[in-house]
């Protein structure tokens, strides 16, 4: 009977190292695959500790033994720093004493025995392999639900799991000192606010995690909000320039006209040179009509050749006139900034941005595409990439979608064969504006 109970507590110290490390897996950034080591690793760590049993070293020895050989080994497998590793396997094994001790309370108040924790810890019995049993299914639950729970992104940080560890085994080892002392009613009920403080610190992460991220999000906007009130401010600026040429244009047609009759014609080249130097740079090609809209595309052609992008632009004559400037650039200062920057990281040979815009009947079509290396993914309301990319192109996709659907259009994206495609839909021409 005494091998029978030997195996059970060996079972049990396994079970325990091995859910160890594959609790630490969960936190890691990169995940380790093969498992096989953890066994391996879990094996050696009982063989030490049935080895100190066998000469009779102190309980506390073997504990700290095993929470340095967890540490160190877990520092050479998941390549973390020793704190990391510290931080995590003092939360794990928080967690496990108030599963152990919980366990125990249970089973004490339901036996209607206020000695049952003191007399399962002392004694080799029937009992023992019964609390051991159930433990341990509790134990493998616990790492199910944490496997389950951090699926979803969590903010921590070493810090703050080392403190809740050390203030957590601080008032865990008081109470299971008492718990010991007796196994009663009180004692399940102090456990079992333990077990609800984990939820309510799990659920605590959520929440600052949520909260970090809706921030990081509202920066981001704030960001590109700031590109485009630029682009706009630009579109704007080359709208003055123009008008002010205009303006001046009679009167730098009379100082030609006067040249011309004195025959002063090297002066009239001249000056036509001159004249011709800014109004090079202000004269954008007209593509659609709309004064704003074609300094604007002519604006990120420029871009892209500077970034040796193609850029064609095939655009039929499309009235968004009913759509207010800041609107118009937010639209496509959004979606062509993302269709530079995408196009940007491909090789130079690859790279090429396609803008087309057509009307059929009421119906207006706006479809933009370019070349992309990896395949995006959506993350949320937003788009990312496989590449986990910081979120920018995503929220700029969000902006520009807003600022159709104020008119009634609709916008979608698509992705296929290293092309990205973004289309803009007003199937009954632009409406009234109104908040989407």
């Amino acid at each position: 009977m005494s091998q029978l109970f030997l195996a059970g507590e060996m079972a049990a110290d396994f079970i325990e190292a091995l859910l160890c490390y594959y609790f630490i897996n969960l936190f890691v950034p990169q995940k380790i695959k093969g498992r096989i080591r953890f066994v391996i690793l879990s094996v050696i760590l009982l063989i030490t500790m049935q080895a100190a049993d066998h000469f009779q070293i102190f309980p506390l020895i073997s504990t700290l033994w095993f929470v340095f050989y967890i540490c160190m080994t877990s520092v050479l497998v998941f390549q973390v720093d020793t704190f990391y590793s510290i931080s995590l396997v003092s939360f794990y094994i928080l967690c496990a004493y108030i599963i152990d001790f919980f366990c125990l309370s249970v089973m004490g108040v339901l036996g209607k025995n206020q000695q049952f924790a003191q007399m399962v810890i002392s004694q080799l019995s029937l009992w023992r392999c019964a609390y051991l049993a159930v433990n341990k299914i509790l134990l493998i639950l616990f790492y199910l639900l944490a496997k389950k729970a951090l699926k979803k992104e969590l903010f921590y940080n070493a810090s703050m799991i080392f403190t809740v560890s050390f203030l957590g085994l601080c008032g865990v080892g008081f109470l299971s000192w008492l718990t010991i002392q007796e196994t009663s009613v009180h004692a399940l009920f102090s456990w079992s606010m333990c077990i609800v403080l984990l939820f309510v610190f799990y659920f605590t992460l959520l929440f600052y995690t949520n909260y970090r991220k809706e921030k990081e999000i509202s920066s981001i906007l704030q960001l590109k909000d700031q590109m485009v009130r630029r682009e706009y401010e630009l579109v704007l600026g080359q709208q003055r320039q123009q008008q002010e040429m205009s303006h001046d244009l009679k009167n730098h047609m009379l100082v030609l006209s006067t040249l011309m009759e004195e025959e002063r014609y090297e002066e009239v080249k001249s000056y036509i040179s001159r004249l011709g130097e800014p109004l090079s740079r202000l004269s954008g090609e007209i593509w659609t009509g709309n004064a704003t809209l074609d300094i604007l595309l002519s604006h990120f052609k420029n871009q892209g050749e500077q970034m040796e992008i193609p850029f064609t632009i095939q655009a039929d004559a499309v009235d968004l006139s009913g759509m207010e400037d800041q609107d118009l650039c937010c639209l496509f200062a959004n979606l062509l900034d993302n269709a530079l920057e995408a196009a940007q990281k491909m090789p130079q040979q690859k790279r090429w941005i396609q803008i087309k815009l057509r009307k059929i009947n009421e119906m207006i079509f706006i479809v933009i595409s370019n070349s992309m290396s990896g395949r995006p993914v959506k993350q949320g309301d937003t788009l990312g990439s496989s590449k986990k990319e910081t979120g920018m192109h995503g929220l700029g996709i969000r902006s520009a979608a807003r600022s159709a659907k104020k008119y009634g259009g609709a916008l979608e994206y698509e992705y296929g064969d290293g092309v990205f495609t973004v289309t803009v839909t007003f199937l009954e021409g632009l409406q009234p504006p109104c908040n989407p």
